[in-house]
């Protein structure tokens, strides 16, 4: 059985979320002692929006584990249906779940929908790591649906397909290469 990890970029976004709303741990005091009046994050909005993305990524794995891919697309779609702040962090969260969506949809064998999932998450203004992922995701779907074109007999429409699917994951590749290189530039490596 496929053992499923919750995302890096989750945690990473709620460590940041804390940081950006003044949540430190240096100051263990409650919110009421340290101002002397009850004090709300800065953002309670988003820190909700991540703890609900957790929980909702945590039972689809639950759902996956069980062999349920029904069920873990059932509370990714609910994540994605929730109400939730514009942000540049809702976006990244949003965009990695839609992937997960889509990788979820192949599993079911429908690359239509998971091609669907993959256009409603490129739609999102996310970094350029998540445009990357949901990119190669977009190539494995169509890669998929040139092999179901190929079984149908449409050697022609499957040929198309395979040549999208390629673009797409040369396009993902490139911005990865990319990503890792000004990483290793920001970091003082050598490219």
């Amino acid at each position: 059985m496929k053992r499923v990890i919750l995302p890096t970029w989750l945690a990473l976004a709620v460590i940041g979320a804390l940081f950006a709303t003044g949540c430190s741990r240096a100051d263990h005091r409650s919110p009421v002692d340290r101002a002397g009046r009850s004090e709300e994050p800065q953002d309670t909005a988003l820190v909700a929006f991540l703890s609900e993305a957790r929980a909702q990524h945590h039972r689809a794995n639950l759902a996956e584990a069980d062999g349920s891919i029904d069920q873990a697309v059932a509370a990714l779609d609910a994540l994605v249906a929730a109400p939730h702040p514009q942000t540049p962090e809702v976006d990244e969260v949003l965009a990695d779940t839609f992937a997960r969506l889509a990788e979820l949809e192949l599993e079911r064998d429908a690359p239509r929908a998971a091609l669907d999932d993959v256009t409603r998450g490129l739609a999102l203004p996310a970094a350029p790591y998540f445009r990357g992922h949901l990119l190669e995701v977009q190539g494995t779907a169509l890669e998929a649906q040139a092999e179901a074109l190929a079984d149908a007999g449409d050697t022609s429409a499957a040929k198309a397909e395979r040549a999208r699917a390629r673009t797409s994951l040369d396009e993902a590749v490139r911005i990865q290469d990319d990503v890792v290189r000004r990483a290793l530039s920001d970091a003082g490596a050598a490219p």
